[in-house]
């Protein structure tokens, strides 16, 4: 019961964040570079504590910041969103 409630709320959590991540991709995306530029000038400590707690986030951070071309970063991110909701396939597995 423990983990179902778990990989929902972290379900329900990144959902949220990248629904606001493609929000502000479409509206403001110099947003998404301050909030880069904001994590990359904490202290190391706490830079390394948002990387782990929001690591998909960060990557597709990461990503977006980089100069690969858009079509591979569009792709990336698709495969990062996927690899997020993948806990989701796997409670409706358990529940067969």
């Amino acid at each position: 019961m423990v983990p179902r409630m778990l990989t929902i709320y972290s379900f329900v959590v990144f959902a949220i964040l990248w629904i606001g991540f493609a929000i502000v991709l479409m509206t403001n995306p110099a947003l998404l570079d301050q909030l880069w530029n904001w994590v990359r000038a904490l202290p190391l400590m706490l830079e390394i504590i948002v990387w782990v707690l929001f690591l998909p986030i960060m990557v597709g951070l990461w990503i977006w910041e980089s100069s690969w071309p858009m079509i591979i970063r569009w792709l990336a991110t698709a495969g990062l969103v996927g690899w997020t909701l993948l806990p989701v396939s796997n409670l409706f597995k358990a529940k067969q």
